[in-house]
């Protein structure tokens, strides 16, 4: 019972917080600020729009049973990234978010009952 209270506890606060920093890299000042930050890291600023919308969209798959084990492969793939992007440029301090995000994602992708989307179609328990 405090299994799936867990999940959704957990499922609802990393999806809020992907949600908000991937709208952060699409719109408003901090926009600007993450363009510079790729552009500095040798990736075109327009990636953040993309980096954004992934991260936005997979902080809401978090949240719908069916897709949230294939929402967080997606943010650990893209927290991976992160990782790698600090690790090449020796950005040791910013290592910890991306781990820690991933780390959490991963958590969410392995308590993740395998089989729900087939128990919600077919009707059990």
């Amino acid at each position: 019972m405090l299994r799936p209270i867990a999940i959704w506890i957990l499922a609802i606060l990393l999806g809020m917080l992907f949600v908000l920093v991937g709208f952060s890299k699409l719109a408003g000042p901090s926009g600007t600020v993450w363009a510079a930050r790729l552009s500095d890291w040798g990736y075109p600023a327009a990636s953040r729009y993309a980096i954004g919308g992934i991260e936005t969209l997979a902080g809401l798959g978090l949240l719908v049973p069916s897709i949230r084990r294939s929402a967080a492969i997606i943010l650990i793939i893209m927290m991976t990234g992160a990782l790698v992007t600090h690790l090449m440029h020796a950005e040791f301090i910013r290592l910890l978010p991306p781990l820690i995000l991933g780390g959490l994602a991963y958590v969410l992708y392995a308590w993740q009952p395998r089989n729900i989307r087939r128990r919600h179609v077919h009707g059990e328990p």
